[in-house]
């Protein structure tokens, strides 16, 4: 890079200064990253660069450029307060010791020293407050009578202290603890508020100024002081609990878990922290974590907490274990009959089953007892058929009408959008259906907005990696003989359908969505220091051949008295080829349809959170679908013969004859049991768990014809492309 002069410096500092201001953070960065290439010995950039890091959650970059600025400009306070936040959020041993290090030969006050040292000592769980000139013995008489609960002689005997010496911390935070045991949180988070005033390193303040602005559904507030109780106190669990239930409510589980496996190590009994931590692990899609989590929270209590055991149950059918999970749900409801976790969580479990009438039964207790639940809302619609002048419709859109602090949060207006919209195209209502689905996709859609460009750029980096490679010539040794059968394609594009018609075969047993082969055919391309994957060429065939029999070992664990297996995971056409060289023996069905009857299926349907967040905008759904026939074509190119592709549309028109195609493709003699699918009860928990238990119908075929109008973006986009006639 060119020499920058003094003035050229100047300008890109103000420049990423006012970026920063205006939140614009990675491009603030940028401009001081060429201030740092150009001049690394200037101390600003360094801690500017620090801050945004820290604000972003990446402590160790931070940690990076506050020991920079610190090294340049040793006598800044500011510089050393945000190393030592940096640090307490990291929370690893080696960042503290160097932390520590670099602070005893600093130059700083000797108070200054002091207070930061002993967060990572003395003070690592608690904290000293200001007593503000308020004598010990009076202190202690507030809190021995705090202990005792009388709360408004509390709140009397602190604000007299108060009127005497009004910059005791101290005595404001017992002052918002009198206020709180009287449920009046707003005067109590005022109160906590003036104690992190007087006082800011006060981290049980900070600690219950986040409890208290969480009870008021503040959680942005809540997490912003959370975080300072934790930089006050890394050690300071309750703290680490509510900061990593906050940030998994945020979406962010995996940052989450930081704080909680932290809390976890310091106080592993706590059942706060277990049940937080089950509920990110769950968050994280680690259901195997949540369900040890649970389990161990619901043993510590006794067995006595219903909700706990909801939610215990609810993991555990995630996982499978239904008939665990079914007796889950029944010690919930035996404690708390009207438990609204275990009601819902018991009539998602019925459903799932396919008793659909034991599933209404308890899916309309649940409406009862948990009446602004969008989510049971909608789920129940996946199973009841609405007619003409149901009261669940006008009941749901009560709901939506309701205005003020009665009105309902963003996530239950979308399931109730979802909801609405089903219940009105079953009433043959079809010009009212789409305000409500445009609705809730653009609340989803707006909340987490999805990186086409990231997309784009995923499966050319895959391509590349496994283009121009010697499939058929290719030789693993040590391979698996395991078989079995991948069943992929687009969401609704009757992928849940095939699988149910595959596992309605004798020797079949279907494993839904396990997704365990498409992680670990990716994550043996990943290549991290590249930032992107490996060449197939580069992989070991040892490592190739691993990967199948880890994948087996897994599966054998989920359907260990099965001889063959389905695998209905979406994403399996990323890696086909690489599936099929670590088990030759696999067989591997793509499932196609009228992408405008598929996207508009996607578009009617809200997902699991945090999953194919590119089905909320119908532009942006065409285009992900582009990417799909990109690699199905691909694949198509290098490896024709690796896979059977079955098209709905002729499937459904002729299911006979397709049917036979479809089971002599996955290697498989026939068996009329095949096409009975609609009478297999095994458990299907996807977006069609209805549909596949109905006999086979060409109901959906052009159902896209209804809507035209308001499919114009996406219709347009599918033919700019062209997959569909102009």
């Amino acid at each position: 890079m060119q020499p920058l002069t003094k003035m050229q410096i100047q300008t890109l500092y103000e420049q990423a200064m006012n970026l920063r201001e205006a939140g614009k953070a990675e491009e603030a960065l940028g401009q001081f990253g060429q201030i740092i290439e150009a001049n690394p010995n200037i101390a600003e950039p360094h801690f500017q660069a620090a801050r945004i890091f820290l604000d972003g959650g990446r402590y160790d970059r931070a940690i990076t450029h506050f020991l920079a600025a610190a090294t340049l400009k040793a006598a800044e306070p500011v510089i050393w307060q945000g190393w030592a936040a940096a640090v307490a959020l990291l929370g690893a041993p080696e960042a503290e010791r160097t932390f520590l290090a670099a602070l005893k030969k600093s130059p700083l006050a000797p108070e200054v020293r002091l207070v930061l040292q002993d967060r990572f000592g003395a003070l690592r769980a608690t904290s000293r407050p200001a007593l503000g000139g308020v004598a010990p013995k009076d202190l202690s008489a507030l809190v021995a009578n705090a202990r005792l609960g009388n709360h408004s002689l509390v709140e009397t005997q602190a604000r007299a202290l108060l009127a005497l010496h009004p910059q005791s911390a101290a005595v404001s935070n017992i002052l918002g603890l009198a206020l709180a045991g009287q449920s009046r949180p707003a005067e109590a988070a005022a109160a906590f508020a003036a104690a992190v005033r007087m006082d800011r390193n006060f981290a049980e303040g900070f600690m219950n100024l986040g409890q208290s602005l969480m009870e008021q559904g503040k959680p942005q507030e809540a997490l912003r002081a959370l975080r300072e109780a934790v930089i006050c106190a890394p050690d300071l669990v309750p703290a680490l609990t509510n900061l990593g239930r906050l940030m998994a409510d945020d979406g962010a589980a995996d940052k989450a878990l930081v704080f909680l496996q932290r809390a976890q190590r310091l106080a592993p009994d706590s059942i706060p922290m277990l049940v937080a931590l089950a509920a990110a692990y769950n968050a994280n899609r680690q259901n195997d974590l949540a369900e040890v989590a649970y389990q161990r929270a619901a043993d510590l209590s006794g067995h006595r907490s219903a909700r706990i055991l909801a939610q215990l149950g609810k993991v555990q059918s995630r996982l499978g274990k239904d008939t665990a999970a079914l007796a889950s749900f029944d010690a919930a409801l035996a404690i708390d009959p009207n438990q609204p976790a275990a009601l819902g969580g018991k009539a998602l479990l019925m459903q799932t089953m396919g008793q659909f009438d034991a599933a209404e039964e308890w899916f309309r207790r649940a409406f009862e007892h948990d009446p602004k639940n969008g989510m049971n809302y909608r789920l129940f619609l996946a199973s009841h058929k609405t007619r003409a002048g149901d009261p669940i419709i006008a009941q749901m859109q009560a709901l939506l009408d309701l205005k003020g602090p009665q009105a309902l949060g963003a996530l239950d207006r979308v399931n109730l959008g979802f909801a609405l919209a089903k219940a009105l195209e079953d009433t043959k209502d079809y010009d009212k259906v789409f305000p409500y689905l445009s609705m809730a996709n653009v609340l989803v859609h707006n909340e987490s907005p999805y990186d086409m460009a990231l997309r784009h750029q995923e499966i050319a980096m895959m391509q590349k990696a496994m283009a121009g490679f010697d499939w058929q010539g290719a030789h693993i040794p040590g391979t698996t003989d395991y078989a079995p059968i991948f069943v992929t394609g687009m969401p609704r594009s009757g992928t849940t359908l095939v699988e149910q018609i595959i596992a309605s075969h004798s020797d079949v047993t279907g494993a839904g969505e396990v997704g365990e082969g498409t992680r670990l055919g990716q994550n043996l391309l990943l290549n991290p220091q590249a930032r992107g994957f490996h060449a197939i060429t580069e992989l070991p065939a040892a490592a190739i051949a691993a990967m199948g029999h880890e994948y087996q070992a897994l599966m054998r664990a989920r359907c260990p008295d099965t001889p063959r297996v389905t695998d209905k995971s979406i994403q399996t056409y990323l890696v086909i080829g690489l599936m099929k060289l670590a088990m030759p023996n696999a067989r591997f069905i793509v499932v196609r349809r009228d992408p405008r009857d598929n996207l508009l299926s996607m578009y009617k349907n809200k997902f699991p959170d945090g999953t194919h967040l590119y089905a909320y905008d119908q532009r942006e759904l065409a285009t992900y679908y582009t990417t799909f026939v990109s690699m199905i074509d691909f694949w198509r190119r290098e490896v024709p013969e690796w896979f059977y592709e079955v098209q709905y549309e002729d499937l459904v028109a002729d299911p006979e004859v397709q049917t036979r195609r479809l089971i002599a493709a996955c290697g498989l003699e026939w068996q009329d049991s095949c096409l009975n699918f609609h009478q297999n009860n095994r458990k299907v928990d996807t977006l069609s768990l209805y549909q596949v238990r109905q006999p086979m119908s060409s109901g959906s075929v052009k159902s896209w014809q209804r809507y035209e109008a308001d499919l114009a973006p996406m219709l347009q986009k599918l033919a700019e492309d062209g997959h569909i006639p102009l």
